[in-house]
C-alpha cells in the first residue's frame, strides 16, 4: 500500500530582528528594528510532505504463524531551517524521528505437545496441564537510524548575532552503518565553521545515526482450573540480546566528543528498546 499526506498552512514561530547577513560586524543599530532586541513573527506557510510505501506478508506453515511488515517512509518540513530568516521556506528538511526504513516480524508457535498437538496427545491430564498448551511468541524490529543535526558554537561568522548554527557541509559525513561505533557515529570532518559574512549550507536532520535490531520474547499458557476459573501465566523478555540503543548524538564540532553517541532509553522509550528486562504474570479469570 501507499501512504501518503500532505500539510498546508503550517504554524511556526520565526526570529526576524537580525541583519542580513554580510562581512560588517554585527551592531545593534543594522537589526531591522533597532529599538528591539528580538521580534518573532508567527507564519502561516509551513509545508509539510508524507510518502510511505507499505509492505505485508502473512503465512501460516504449521504450528508457526508469520505477519512481517516492511515500511519505507519520506518526511519533509520546510519550516526546520530558521537561522536565516531571509531564507526559511525554501530549505526542505527531513523529519528527525521518521525512519527511512522499518522492518517489524511477528512470528507465533504453537508449541507441539499436550492435547489437540503432535506431541503428548494421549497425556494424562495432570501432565497435559504441565507441559500442554504452550505458545511462544517473537516479536523483531529492524530500522534505520533517527536523523541528527549538525552543529557548531562559540562563532557568530554571519555577523547577525547569531552565536552558532548549522555548519557548513563540505562532504557527506554519514558513516557505513558496518562502521558506525559508539564514539564515531559519523564523520565530524564533513562539517567546518561557516565562512565570514554567512550562515552554514548544511541542512538539518541529515546524519542518519545507528539504526534498531530488537528482538523479544514472550511465552504464555493459560491452566484450565475449573469449568469457571482459568489462571493465565506469561513470561516475556524485552531486548532479549540487550543491545544498546542510543537515543542522542555528540553533533557539536566545536566540542570534544563529537560523534559519540549518548544517553539510553529508558523501560518507558516506545519499542521497549532499553536494557534487557524480564517480568512474568499471573492473571486468574473467573
Amino acid at each position: 500500500s501507499y501512504v501518503g499526506s500532505r500539510s498546508r498552512g503550517l504554524n511556526y514561530n520565526l526570529g526576524t530582528n537580525k541583519p542580513q547577513p554580510s562581512l560588517i560586524p554585527f551592531t545593534a543599530a543594522r537589526r531591522p528594528h533597532a529599538q528591539f532586541v528580538g521580534t518573532t513573527e508567527v507564519r502561516e506557510d509551513g509545508d509539510s510532505k508524507y510518502d510511505s510505501l507499505q509492505f505485508q506478508v502473512q503465512r501460516k506453515v504449521g504450528i508457526i504463524s508469520f505477519n512481517g511488515h516492511w515500511t519505507w517512509a519520506n518526511n519533509m518540513h520546510n519550516w526546520l531551517t530558521l537561522q536565516n530568516p531571509y531564507d526559511v521556506t525554501s530549505n526542505w528538511s527531513r523529519d528527525d524521528l521518521t525512519r527511512r526504513h522499518r522492518v517489524v516480524i511477528g512470528t507465533m508457535i504453537d508449541l507441539p505437545w499436550g492435547r489437540g498437538r503432535r506431541y503428548l496427545t494421549n497425556a494424562h491430564p495432570l501432565v497435559n496441564a504441565i507441559a500442554g498448551g504452550w505458545n511462544l511468541q517473537t516479536i523483531s524490529v529492524f530500522s534505520t537510524g533517527a536523523y541528527f543535526s549538525p552543529a557548531f558554537s562559540g562563532a557568530d561568522p554571519s555577523n547577525t548575532n547569531t552565536v552558532g548554527g548549522l555548519p557548513d557541509r563540505i562532504a557527506d559525513g554519514n558513516i557505513e552503518p558496518g562502521q558506525r561505533s559508539v564514539d564515531r557515529a559519523f564523520d565530524p570532518s564533513a562539517f567546518r565553521v561557516p565562512a565570514p559574512g554567512r550562515f552554514g549550507n548544511s541542512g538539518m536532520n541529515i546524519i542518519e545515526g545507528r539504526g534498531v535490531n530488537l528482538h523479544h520474547l514472550t511465552l504464555s499458557k493459560h491452566f484450565q482450573i475449573t469449568e469457571r476459573f482459568r489462571l493465565f501465566y506469561t513470561g516475556a523478555i524485552s531486548n532479549l540480546f540487550n543491545r544498546a540503543h542510543f537515543t542522542a548524538m555528540r553533533t557539536n564540532i566545536s566540542t570534544a566528543g563529537t560523534g559519540q553517541l549518548t544517553t539510553l532509553p529508558n523501560r518507558l522509550f516506545p519499542e521497549r528498546s532499553s536494557h534487557r528486562h524480564a517480568n512474568m504474570q499471573l492473571r486468574l479469570e473467573f
